[in-house]
């Protein structure tokens, strides 16, 4: 028989609100994409030391497929972010650099994130773009018709990355040249973002905000990162993240569960001490430290990942027999704030 268990209760009422409430906190977050994006080019000395450390890796690994840096601008009118392109003269394939940092605040609750994606564009003679990159999360916004995007979210070797591109780019037609100078990319640039936001706006993403100067995002895109939080698998998160996140959320719980805990109550009693007894102490270390491996080593994992890994295996092994305390959920939130120092650690663009 199942007991009454503040789990439940906990992931039920957080259920809830993410369904049914959370979607003004999404558009308070959400920031109007403007009609036409402001540059500006950046020097290599104008960027800061922790911003070139972060570059350095990717540099050093375009400059071995013989890529160079062609310009480094950030976007003025939105958001925190930094594009560097690369050239390579003997090559059909451009590729771009982008670090985007995003920091939102919900119920008082700030949360960072830093985000890096590498592109591979090739563009082909019949029209069409083939875009590869390793992109970790999912696009809330849809693509126009002439991308073709191959997605490679946990490639972080830009060798592989490339032969990736450079296998499906043979398939699909005769490569065209890319730009070559700034200027060319500043035109591309202009016209991507035209055809882009036009698209969204054809599938109901974006709409004209009431003053006709910017596109905010539709329900659509809410009800769509509403979803990513009920798919555990959103964030899409490496195999062997997966795993680790996994067997750590299994096995520290049951350990503190079947043996620290006992132990615990046989050495000092069950007598409660800081509201739990030694024993549920005990259990409630080793799920906090299970959740805090998680955040350090997989980063942010969501709310129904850290209760199937942690919940499921605990209940179905050792049943309600230690107790009604939401254990689960402390585990989440030290995985939670632990991943959240970590990033907000390794901000780069943002002070």
């Amino acid at each position: 028989m199942v007991a009454f268990d503040f789990d439940i209760l906990s992931f039920l009422w957080t259920t809830a609100v993410v369904a049914f409430g959370s979607k003004d906190n999404l558009r308070k977050n959400s920031k109007p994409v403007p009609l036409r994006y402001t540059r500006q080019i950046l020097e290599d000395t104008e960027l800061s030391g922790a911003q070139h450390n972060y570059i350095a890796a990717v540099d050093a690994q375009l400059l071995a497929l013989g890529y160079h840096p062609l310009y480094t601008l950030r976007v003025t009118n939105y958001g925190s972010n930094l594009v560097r392109g690369y050239t390579n003269p003997t090559d059909p394939a451009s590729c771009t650099l982008t670090i985007v940092e995003i920091r939102t605040n919900t119920s008082g609750v700030q949360n960072f994130r830093t985000s890096q994606v590498v592109n591979f564009t090739t563009r082909l003679s019949g029209g069409k773009e083939l875009v590869t990159r390793n992109m970790e999360l999912r696009s809330l916004t849809d693509p126009p018709d002439y991308k073709i995007m191959q997605d490679c979210p946990h490639v972080t070797d830009l060798v592989i990355l490339k032969k990736r591109h450079d296998a499906r780019a043979s398939s699909l037609g005769t490569p065209l040249p890319p730009p070559r100078d700034v200027q060319g990319v500043a035109a591309e640039f202009d016209r991507e973002h035209e055809i882009f936001c036009d698209t969204q706006v054809r599938r109901g993403i974006f709409e004209l905000n009431s003053d006709k100067d910017a596109y905010v995002l539709t329900n659509k895109v809410f009800n769509r990162g509403i979803r990513n939080f009920f798919n555990p698998f959103a964030r899409r998160i490496s195999l062997t993240k997966l795993v680790f996140s996994a067997l750590v959320g299994a096995v520290l719980p049951l350990y503190g569960i079947l043996r620290l805990g006992p132990l615990m109550a046989e050495r000092y009693g069950n007598a409660p001490a800081f509201l739990l007894s030694a024993s549920s102490l005990a259990i409630l270390v080793c799920y906090m430290l299970a959740g805090a491996a998680i955040g350090l080593v997989a980063g942010s994992q969501s709310y129904l990942w850290v209760m199937l890994i942690t919940y499921i295996p605990a209940h179905l092994v050792a049943g309600w027999s230690f107790g009604t305390f939401p254990y689960s959920t402390a585990a989440f939130l030290a995985s939670f704030f632990v991943a959240r120092f970590q990033r907000k650690r390794q901000l780069v663009l943002q002070s």
